[in-house]
């Protein structure tokens, strides 16, 4: 005779990839490091196509530049989560300002380059979610995920004072911001400090990117 009692709902069966001793166990912050260097690319390549279909007229003769730029910020991210992120934290701050002056120069308003830096947390989030780090086996800890947060709010917040103090420097030299493109010379001088900033990033964490 059948009973009509509930049953209690049944755990799902075990998933077919190998699991740890300790399943409570989170992605380690080292862990989540070597996920960003490793998709890397994938966000900065999601980064640069947002901002070339929202923001065209503006990037037009700038995007080679623009992709250099996106790539060295993402590269930022795995130091800002291990044992030097102090030390790099400086460094990530004159990239984000570094930012933001060339958005001015690029003819961007305040709001849009604000906009342009959060797209790169959409950017990671999706990432997450297409391509979790191990494979999903393992949660992501809400403290890095907010840790992760908390470096691209720092990166909002000075690409838009780079972008105020272009604007009065501008304004005090009497000079303005151009309705063209940068020059090749200011294209030449960015590359230049693009590079500085990931040779002392280098030296902080000790990695080859």
């Amino acid at each position: 005779m059948r009973n009509n009692a509930a049953e209690p709902l049944k755990r799902p069966s075990a998933p077919s990839h190998p699991r740890s001793d300790n399943p409570a166990r989170k992605v380690q912050p080292a862990e989540l490091a070597g996920w960003l260097v490793e998709k890397g690319p994938a966000i900065t390549q999601r980064w640069s196509r947002e901002l070339k279909s929202r923001y065209e007229a503006p990037s037009t003769g700038v995007n080679g530049l623009l992709d250099e730029f996106l790539s060295t910020l993402v590269r930022f991210l795995p130091g800002m989560l291990g044992p030097y992120r102090e030390q790099v934290e400086v460094v990530w701050i004159r990239a984000s300002e570094l930012f933001g002056a060339v958005a001015a120069r690029r003819g961007l308003a305040a709001g849009e380059v604000i906009e342009e830096f959060q797209i790169l947390r959409e950017a990671v989030i999706r990432q997450l979610y297409l391509d979790p780090p191990l494979a999903g086996q393992r949660e992501v800890s809400l403290r890095e995920l907010l840790r992760l947060n908390r470096v691209i709010d720092t990166g909002v917040t000075h690409a838009s004072v780079g972008h105020t103090d272009a604007l009065f420097f501008a304004l005090f030299e009497g000079s303005g911001i151009p309705d063209a493109p940068p020059t090749a010379e200011l294209k030449t001088e960015v590359r230049s400090q693009l590079s500085g900033l990931e040779d002392e990033l280098r030296d902080i964490v000790g990695l080859s990117w």
